[in-house]
């Protein structure tokens, strides 16, 4: 991706808004795996003017879909067994973890004997049959609007990962949309050709890279047309949708190191212009 004025000028002003001594704030825990650091952080990441943006836009949008959001709760009751939401640790600014809320779409099972995959694909027999539905309109996100309205996470942002799955230094809020997640948009329907045994290793080894690559680039230069183009892409799918063009080979074991680094082609949105591009390395 080339660099433009407004990236090389970005670098200079927003650099005063990292942490002078980043290093040291990845702590022993976080260095046992790569981490990637974004190299500085844009002025809309961090502003003020974003987190009253997302403030006012949650606070709106709970109350139009509460009448919504409680008539999914209930669906979900009448149709199984346990609780209506679904309640997960997530990796929040300056890698702080919180608790991400979501609508269950899967078989209530007690998360102290759960030893299930924490990677959810096409087909997945866990799945409830409201949940396909509701995943399928992605309903079971409205909930991630308490986040948002707690300052937990912002409408557009970094994906908002699993511990064990994050990779990326947050130096912003994780949000409900962002370039990563529009990119990977059908990520179960890529992951069902994979098989259940290697499906978690290949997210973590394959696709989490390419998601750490554009929540890096967002973090560096996103702004406020930024934000606005993503969410037009979210919610009314403009443009062309962008899907992964490689499928999966079956295998019973892992593959061998040479093909452990073959990157699937996938199609990728620059995080400051939205402009779908098709790479394959």
């Amino acid at each position: 991706m080339g660099s433009s004025k407004f990236d090389m000028d970005l670098s200079l002003k927003a650099g005063a808004y990292a942490p002078k001594n980043l290093t040291t704030l990845v702590t022993s825990r976080e260095q046992r795996k790569p981490m990637i650091i974004p190299r500085y952080i844009s002025a809309w990441c961090t502003s003020k003017r974003k987190r009253c943006f997302d403030l006012a836009l949650s606070i709106s949008a709970l109350i139009l879909f509460t009448p919504i959001m409680l008539l999914i709760g209930w669906l979900i009751k009448l149709t199984s067994s346990g609780p209506a939401l679904f309640r997960q640790e997530r990796v929040g600014l300056h890698q702080k973890t919180f608790i991400i809320l979501k609508f269950r779409t899967m078989k209530h099972i007690d998360s102290r004997v759960d030893r299930g995959s924490k990677v959810t694909k096409q087909g997945d027999p866990r799945m409830t049959r409201i949940g396909v539905l509701l995943r399928r309109l992605k309903l079971d996100e409205l909930p991630q609007l308490i986040n948002v309205a707690r300052g937990e996470m912002s409408f557009v942002g970094t994906r908002p990962k699993i511990p064990q799955h994050e990779f990326l230094y947050m130096l912003s809020r994780p949000g409900i949309t962002g370039a990563a997640t529009v990119v990977f948009s059908d990520e179960e329907s890529l992951l069902a050709d994979v098989p259940e045994h290697f499906v978690e290793h290949y997210v973590t080894s394959v696709l989490n890279p390419e998601k750490c690559r554009l929540d890096s680039h967002y973090i560096e230069t996103a702004r406020f047309s930024t934000d606005v183009r993503i969410l037009m892409r979210t919610v009314f799918k403009l443009g062309n949708q962008p899907k992964s063009t490689w499928t999966p080979v079956p295998v019973l074991a892992p593959p061998a190191k040479s093909s452990m680094n073959r990157r699937p082609s996938i199609s990728l949105v620059r995080a400051d212009s939205v402009e779908v591009s098709t790479q394959e390395a």
